[in-house]
């Protein structure tokens, strides 16, 4: 059984398959914009508590936390 939890939560270093985005309109969107978007990989290069410095597509990309938050992933 596969636990979901928000990007967030994940530790530096650790990656996931995104499985689900939470929020309206507006986060669907930032989110879009920048690659993350349901079934990509996303690999978390530093999470200590403010923004999380993400790579996904082979981009480095900062989401702020409450973006992170709406993010929902599986941990691999």
């Amino acid at each position: 059984m596969s636990v979901v939890i928000p990007l967030s939560s994940l530790r530096s270093g650790e990656a996931g398959k995104i499985k689900a985005i939470l929020g309206g309109a507006g986060a669907h969107r930032n989110l879009m914009d920048l690659g993350i978007i349901e079934g990509k990989e996303i690999r978390v290069i530093k999470n200590s508590g403010g923004a999380v410095l993400v790579a996904v597509n082979g981009t480095r990309l900062v989401v702020g936390r409450g973006l992170a938050m709406k993010v929902l992933v599986e941990r691999e």
